[in-house]
C-alpha cells in the first residue's frame, strides 16, 4: 500500500468532522458487511478546530509526507478535498473465495483529490465523471467522483483456491499443500490485470473489459498461478465497484437493526461487528483438524465505542450472546467479590488492581457442556468421554469450597533485589577459567493476592508437606516459601477465610498479627464489588519507581508520559438480557480542556 493511502486512511483514523445532516455514505455500505468502522466528526470538531489540528504532531507529519509526494506544499487538512463535515467510514465484505477491505469517504472538492493523485505522479483514468486508479495488479482500486471516494484492497483466500473445482473452473496447476506453502513466500509484480470468467482485462488505465476463459488466458499469456489468482481478485474487486457507483446494492447497512441499535449520537467513535462466529468462519483457514468447528458458537453481534469527554476517555463495549450461552454466564456470574478483601487494600500504597469473581462450582459444571458443545461435532466419543471422566474425578462442590473463585491482586509497585550469581573469569595466560561470585540488581514486583477459601485442609496439608521439605519457613503468622535461586521473596498466610499470597514481608506480618491499615474510598469499593470484573491502574503513582537501570536514556520521557496520564478504570457490567457489556475508561488531569486535546498533548509528549 502506498504512501498516499497510508495519508488517506491515517486521516480517516482521525477523522475531524461529523454533520448527520450533511453528506453521508452509510447508506451505501452493503449489507452483508461484516464489520463497518465508523469516525463521527461534529463531536470532535466541538473539541479540537481544523487549524488547531493542522498544528498538532499528527497533523504536521500527514501535511509532511502529502507534501514530499507533491508538488506543493499541503497547509491544511482541508486540502485534501475531502468533506470534513460528514462521516468517514471503513467496513469489511467477505466471503468463501476474497475479503475486500473498503474505506470510505465524502468528496467535498473534486479538483483537490483529482490533484492529489495527479501531484504524486499516480495516473488515473475518468470515464462518465467517475475517476478510476489501480495498483499494479488491480488489487488495491480507488474511484471516485463528485461525492464519494471508495478504495478497496482486495485478497484471495487461500483455501478457496486449493479446491480441485476451483483449480478445473480457472485453469490452475494442482499442487501439494506443502507446495502451497513454498509458493506463499513468492511475490509476483502484474503489470495488466486480466480477469476471467466476466473478470476484467485492465491494461494501462483499465479502460478494456474482456471475458475470456481462464485456462485459456493462463496458457496465452504465459501467467502463473499466483499472478492468474490476482487477475481473479482484480475482476471481483472490479465487479463490487460497478454495482456500488451503479447502486445495485438494494440492501443497505441501514436495513440492519442491531447495527443501527449499536450507534450512539455521542460517541466520536464506533466499530460494530456482525458476528464473531461470523468472523470466524470467514477468516478461520480451513484446516482439516479444525472442520466442524467454531470457537466462537454462540457469540452474536458485538460493537465498541469511543466516547471523548470533558472528564474522561471511555471505550463502551458489548457483546450478544446466544440464550444458552448467557445462561451459562449468568450462573457462573452469579458470585460477587469477597468484602473482607477490602480490608487489606491501602490505596495509598497501590499503583493497581485486578478483581474477579466467578463461581466456582458452576464453572466445573458448566465447563464440560461447553466444550461439548466446541468440539462434539467433530469429536463427540472423545469429548464426551473426557467430560464424564473430569465429572468423575471432581467434586464440583468440594473444589467449590477450597476455590471459590474471587480474587483479588493488587500492584504495589516495583523494587530492587541485589542477588548473587555464579560466572567465570576467564585466564587469557594459562587457559583457564575460574568460578567467580558476581552481584546484580534485579527488578521485581511488589504484590498481593487474595483468594477466597471455605476449606483449607488441602492446603493445611501442602504446607505442612513444604515445612517437612524445608520448601516452607514458618514465620509469625505466616510463611515464607524457599525457592532456591529466586531472588524474590514469596510469602502467604492463611486468615479470615482468605489465603494471601505476597512479595511484602512486611505486609503479611501486618496482616497476620492484625495491624494493617487499611483505606480504599467510596469509587474502588463500588468498582470492586458491583462488577465481576474490575481493574486499576494509575500510571501517575508509577512514574518515578521504575528503575534508571531498565530503561535507561528513555527513562525520563516515560516518566513524563506516566506523569500526564490520568487513572485507568475497568469494569464488567451485568449481564442484561444475551448482551454483555463491559468498559475501560481513563480520568483527565483537571489541567487539560478536554479528552481530545488531552490525547494529542501525550502524542506530543512522546515525541518531545
Amino acid at each position: 500500500m502506498n504512501s498516499l493511502y497510508k495519508c488517506l486512511i491515517a486521516l480517516f483514523l482521525t477523522s475531524l468532522t461529523f454533520d448527520a445532516a450533511a453528506q453521508d455514505l452509510v447508506r451505501k455500505i452493503p449489507s452483508d458487511a461484516l464489520a463497518v468502522a465508523t469516525i463521527k466528526g461534529k463531536n470532535l470538531t466541538a473539541l479540537m478546530s481544523l487549524n488547531e489540528f493542522n498544528h498538532t504532531f499528527i497533523g504536521k507529519e500527514i501535511l509532511s509526507k502529502l507534501s514530499k509526494k507533491s508538488d506543493k506544499a499541503f497547509v491544511t487538512i482541508e486540502d485534501i478535498g475531502f468533506n470534513l463535515s460528514s462521516s468517514f467510514y471503513y467496513y469489511n465484505r467477505s466471503n468463501d473465495s476474497v475479503t475486500y477491505n473498503c474505506f470510505l469517504a465524502p468528496v467535498k472538492d473534486l479538483a483537490q483529490v483529482d490533484a492529489l493523485y495527479q501531484q504524486a505522479n499516480q495516473k488515473f483514468s475518468v470515464k462518465n465523471g467517475l475517476r478510476s486508479y489501480y495498483n499494479s495488479d488491480s488489487t488495491e482500486v480507488a474511484h471516485w467522483n463528485a461525492d464519494t471516494f471508495l478504495f478497496v484492497a482486495g485478497s484471495a483466500k487461500k483455501e478457496y483456491f486449493l479446491r480441485p473445482d476451483v483449480i478445473g473452473r480457472f485453469g490452475l496447476t494442482a499442487i501439494s499443500p506443502a507446495e502451497e506453502v513454498l509458493t506463499d513466500s513468492a511475490a509476483v509484480a502484474v503489470e495488466d490485470a486480466v480477469a476471467t470468467d466476466s473478470v476484467i482485462v485492465a491494461v494501462e488505465e483499465q479502460e478494456e473489459v474482456v471475458a475470456a476463459d481462464s485456462a485459456g488466458l493462463a496458457s496465452d499469456f504465459g501467467y502463473g498461478d499466483e499472478q492468474l489468482k490476482k487477475t481473479i481478485v482484480a475482476g471481483w474487486i472490479q465487479n463490487m465497484v460497478n454495482d456500488f457507483f451503479a447502486g445495485t446494492n438494494k440492501a443497505s447497512i441501514l436495513d440492519n437493526a442491531d447495527f443501527m441499535g449499536s450507534l450512539d449520537p455521542n460517541a466520536e467513535a464506533t466499530i460494530w461487528i456482525s458476528g464473531a462466529d461470523k468472523l470466524f468462519n470467514a477468516y478461520m483457514p480451513a484446516l482439516t483438524y479444525l472442520k466442524g468447528m467454531n470457537f466462537l458458537n454462540g457469540y452474536g453481534s458485538a460493537n465498541a465505542r469511543v466516547y471523548l469527554e470533558d472528564k474522561s476517555i471511555r471505550l463502551a463495549t458489548s457483546m450478544t450472546f446466544s440464550n444458552e450461552i448467557a445462561a451459562v454466564f449468568k450462573r457462573v456470574h452469579q458470585r460477587k467479590l469477597n468484602k473482607r478483601f477490602l480490608k487489606y487494600v491501602n490505596e495509598e500504597r497501590m499503583i493497581g488492581y485486578m478483581g474477579y469473581a466467578l463461581d466456582t462450582k458452576a464453572y466445573l459444571e458448566e465447563y464440560p457442556k461447553l466444550m461439548s458443545k466446541l468440539y462434539g461435532s467433530v469429536y463427540a466419543d472423545e469429548v464426551g468421554m473426557a467430560t464424564d471422566l473430569l465429572s468423575l474425578l471432581l467434586d464440583e462442590a468440594a473444589v467449590a469450597k477450597v476455590v471459590k473463585g474471587d480474587a483479588l491482586f493488587i500492584f504495589n509497585g516495583l523494587s530492587q533485589s541485589e542477588v548473587s550469581y555464579k560466572s567465570y573469569e576467564y585466564n587469557e595466560d594459562n587457559f583457564e577459567s575460574k568460578e567467580v561470585m558476581k552481584t546484580k540488581k534485579e527488578t521485581l514486583p511488589d504484590f498481593l493476592l487474595m483468594v477466597s477459601s471455605e476449606d483449607t485442609r488441602l492446603i493445611d496439608k501442602l504446607i505442612a508437606y513444604g515445612v517437612k521439605k524445608e520448601l516452607v519457613k514458618k514465620g509469625a503468622g505466616y510463611y515464607e516459601l524457599s525457592i532456591p535461586k529466586s531472588p524474590l521473596g514469596l510469602y502467604f498466610a492463611i486468615k479470615d477465610g482468605i489465603i494471601f499470597f505476597g512479595t511484602s514481608k512486611a505486609e503479611m506480618d501486618n496482616i497476620a498479627a492484625n495491624r494493617y491499615v487499611a483505606k480504599v474510598s467510596a469509587r474502588h469499593k463500588k468498582a470492586l464489588l458491583s462488577s465481576n470484573y474490575s481493574a486499576y491502574f494509575s500510571a501517575k503513582k508509577l512514574s518515578g519507581k521504575i528503575p534508571a537501570e531498565e530503561l535507561g536514556k528513555k527513562l525520563d520521557k516515560v516518566n513524563r508520559v506516566l506523569k500526564s496520564m490520568g487513572d485507568i478504570y475497568l469494569k464488567s457490567e451485568p449481564l442484561k438480557g444475551n448482551v454483555l457489556s463491559g468498559q475501560l475508561s481513563m480520568d483527565i488531569p483537571a489541567d487539560q480542556p478536554n479528552a481530545l486535546k488531552y490525547l494529542f498533548s501525550i502524542i506530543e509528549d512522546a515525541q518531545k
